[in-house]
């Protein structure tokens, strides 16, 4: 059963942008429906609340009062947003395909990394983004303030992946005017030094070509930049960090664990926009 409420009509003939966020009866699940609202606004979308979903019958979310979680939906924006609150159960592979066909862009998921009170656990949360043709952002108990996504981290590595989340984090800025920060570690060895270079140069020429609003962030550290993004983002006011997902598992992997394992679920419950290499390249109209 479907319930849709306060519709607004497109502005123009081009498909509307869906936005899915999955909720539970947790302060995380209502930051997930939050940070949907927001996105909905900020993509001048649609917002689909999913209220039950599991991974199997014996293993899925409480159910929720659809009614008050309508309501956070529409508090947390300055204008009406069309919401639509499913109330029948998903599993990964019903849901995956429903956004497949509703132009959905991105989930949201509240991750309790420990599941003391959240239905995603960080367990949860890897197997679901695994799966996922689509982004995935992870968000903590934290609500959205009305001014959030102003400012994105992008960092860039040596990993010649930048494309397809500097398309992503360049989405903020063509959409919402967003500043995006391209975070990168100033290596003291040429070699490495060289390969980030090809990737900065890259990403730039990019967002001049998409008059993409940026910064360089040059900062010396001996951490993984893609960690390291959720310490420094806070001092620049940012609100969301852009990672690629673990394609090819390596030795160091399963010596020290995937990086978005301590990404994921953070301490500061930063909002994470998690991103799987795809073959084929979305792009969205803009």
């Amino acid at each position: 059963m479907e319930e849709t409420i306060t519709i607004q009509e497109p502005v123009d003939q081009k498909k509307k942008l869906n936005i899915l966020a999955i909720a539970d009866d947790s302060d995380y699940g209502r930051a997930a429906v939050c940070h949907g609202a927001m996105l909905a606004a900020v993509f001048s979308g649609s917002l689909t609340i999913v209220s039950k979903f599991g991974f199997a019958y014996e293993d899925h979310s409480p159910d929720i009062d659809t009614d008050s979680w309508l309501l956070y939906a529409q508090n947390v924006v300055d204008h009406d947003i069309e919401t639509i609150m499913l109330n029948h159960y998903f599993f990964p592979e019903t849901l995956y395909q429903y956004a497949e066909e509703t132009n959905t862009i991105m989930y949201v998921i509240g991750v309790d990394k420990f599941q003391h009170e959240g239905f995603f656990s960080l367990k949860r949360a890897l197997r679901f983004i695994k799966g996922s043709r689509l982004p995935v952002m992870t968000v903590g108990k934290t609500l959205p303030d009305k001014d959030i996504y102003q400012h994105v981290v992008l960092p860039l590595d040596i990993e010649r992946q930048a494309k397809e989340k500097a398309l992503w984090a360049g989405y903020f800025s063509r959409f919402y005017q967003s500043t995006i920060h391209i975070l990168h570690n100033d290596y003291k060895d040429a070699g490495l030094r060289r390969q980030v270079t090809d990737n900065i140069a890259f990403v730039e020429k990019l967002y001049q070509n998409l008059e993409v609003k940026y910064v360089l962030d040059s900062v010396s550290v001996n951490q993984e930049i893609d960690r390291y993004s959720i310490e420094y983002a806070p001092t620049i006011g940012a609100s969301l960090t852009v990672i690629m997902m673990t394609r090819y598992v390596t030795l160091g992997d399963l010596l020290t664990g995937k990086r978005e394992k301590k990404i994921i679920g953070n301490e500061q419950s930063l909002p994470v926009l998690c991103i799987n290499q795809r073959d084929d390249l979305y792009v969205l109209c803009t």
